[in-house]
Formats: structure tokens, C-alpha cells, sequence
């Protein structure tokens, strides 16, 4: 396929993600993402924590109560925002139209984040004020790992680097 073949494939949108514009699928835990970052092992942090072996049986629970309800909140929530991005590209959908699918998506994605903060509290509430402590300080270190990396890659897009998912045609 020459050059100008592929180009025009490209752009006819043969390499688009099948999850939509800007969402790369997700990688395993422990596994580099789609930025190079890692996605943290789910018991990674409680690992660091010295849990007795009561306080882990007693999360495996809380996660084990909560895992469905997480499991159905973030579909529901991606399906939302799925429908909000495909409107967005309709260039028919009036606006009062897309407000009333942002407020519906953002309903949907708070639905998950209270379902997962439910589990962190009851999580919380089974750690001691060391183990709450270190779990912050955790936590905070993974943010500046966040943001120091977001800000290379915002230091590096300066129109020179490649779009990502790979080298530029």
C-alpha cells in the first residue's frame, strides 16, 4: 500500500480505536498503559501496608461485597458517556440535547465513584491511623507520578512529537 493509499486510510478512520476518539483500551494490571504509565496491581497498595491477615480477609470482603455493583455503576457510566461523545459528533443534535446526555453521563460516572468510594471508607475503617497514614502518602506519591508524568508529556507535545497509539504518517 503506498503512502498515499495508507493516508487516505488513515484518515477514512482505519486506525481509530474501536472505544471512540481519545479513549485507548485498557491495559492489565501491572502493565504499561497507553502513556507508558502502569496501572497499579489492585492490592498492590494494601500489600505495602502490612495488613494482618483478619484485616485482609476483611477487605477481600468489602471488595468482594462491592465488585458488581462497581462492575455495572462503570458500564453504565462509559455507556452514558459513550452516547455523549457519539451526539457530540452529530452536528444535528441541538444543543439542549447534549446538555440533558452530560447530565445524565455525569450522573452515571458519580453513581461509580460513590460506589467506589463506599468501599474505600469501609476499607478505612478497617485499617489502623499508621496504616491510614502510609495508604495516604501512597496515594500521593502515585499523584505527583500522575502529574510529573502529564507534564512531560505536555512538555513534549509541542507538534513535534508522534499522535498517540504510534509514529506519525
Amino acid at each position: 500500500m503506498n503512502r498515499t493509499a495508507l493516508l487516505s486510510f488513515a484518515l477514512a478512520g482505519g486506525f481509530l480505536p474501536a472505544q471512540g476518539p481519545g479513549f485507548p483500551p485498557p491495559c492489565p494490571p501491572g502493565q504499561r498503559g497507553p502513556e507508558g504509565m502502569r496501572r497499579p496491581e489492585p492490592m498492590a497498595m494494601f500489600k505495602a501496608l502490612n495488613l494482618t491477615p483478619e484485616q485482609e480477609k476483611a477487605i477481600q470482603g468489602v471488595l468482594d461485597r462491592h465488585k458488581a455493583a462497581v462492575k455495572s455503576r462503570e458500564q453504565a457510566a462509559r455507556e452514558k458517556e459513550d452516547a455523549l461523545r457519539d451526539a457530540m459528533e452529530d452536528p444535528g443534535v441541538p444543543e439542549a440535547k447534549l446538555r440533558s446526555l452530560h447530565l445524565v453521563a455525569s450522573e452515571a460516572r458519580l453513581q461509580a465513584m460513590l460506589e467506589h468510594r463506599a468501599a474505600m471508607l469501609e476499607i478505612n475503617a478497617l485499617l489502623t491511623p499508621d496504616q491510614l497514614a502510609k495508604a495516604r502518602r501512597i496515594r500521593e506519591g502515585r499523584q505527583r507520578e500522575r502529574d510529573a508524568h502529564r507534564a512531560l508529556a505536555a512538555e513534549l507535545d509541542d507538534g513535534q512529537a508522534p499522535p498517540p497509539g504510534g509514529p506519525g504518517l
